[in-house]
């Protein structure tokens, strides 16, 4: 396995427990979605945190259904690990290992393989390390360097309400964190705010594991 290294390097060398690192399966059945929220570029924003994502398709007959092929196998075990049950727009999300092997490529799905909003074509060792089941807590990097608390607040507040936020800078690179009052209300912002635009700056999203801010 090509990332066989970056894994061994992030979990020093051993799995996150529940992780059996033997799956072959790339791809993922997502079920009970809210079909009037949901689209392609939501999930891609979601099961992005888990590894690269190839392509994604929305089921026409089964609109609260989507399939997301994942980069290898183990990518796709820890999206299922650590989706199964999530919270999302009101429903509970159902995510299992699907019977296809890959999405065929056509006019119904998204193609996101060479999308450069993968986040594992860099640091995959320190990306493998922050995953984690969905937390009150999101962690907000790639941010203009003169942006304020206030500016973050208004760009997530339609998901409040926002308990805290805390804005630092790492390496003289300004990051944030915005705890919400609910897991579920953290993913929402996750899934509709990373990659959008603050300032100026593609934003980058993730969940934090930290318990409180």
């Amino acid at each position: 396995m090509a990332n066989a290294a970056a894994i061994a390097a992030a979990f020093g060398g051993g799995l996150p427990p529940g992780i059996s690192g033997t799956n072959d399966r790339c791809t993922v059945l997502v079920s009970n979605l809210n079909p009037d929220r949901i689209d392609e570029d939501k999930l891609f924003n979601l099961f992005s945190i888990y590894g690269n994502i190839v392509r994604i398709k929305l089921l026409r007959n089964k609109p609260d259904h989507a399939l997301v092929q994942m980069g290898d196998g183990f990518q796709a075990e820890l999206a299922v690990h650590f989706l199964k049950g999530a919270m999302l727009f009101g429903k509970r999300l159902e995510v299992n290992f699907s019977k296809h092997p890959n999405i065929t490529q056509g006019a119904d799905t998204h193609e996101y393989m060479n999308s450069n909003l993968n986040r594992f074509n860099r640091n995959a060792a320190k990306n493998y390390r922050y995953c984690c089941s969905p937390t009150k807590i999101i962690h907000l990097s790639s941010l203009p360097q003169d942006v304020t608390e206030e500016e973050i607040v208004n760009h997530l507040e339609e998901h409040s309400p926002i308990v805290n936020t805390k804005l630092f800078e790492m390496n003289g690179k300004k990051q944030a964190l915005v705890m919400f009052e609910s897991e579920e209300l953290a993913t929402e912002a996750l899934v509709t705010k990373h990659a959008s635009s603050l300032g100026g700056s593609i934003i980058r999203i993730s969940f934090s594991q930290l318990q409180t801010i």
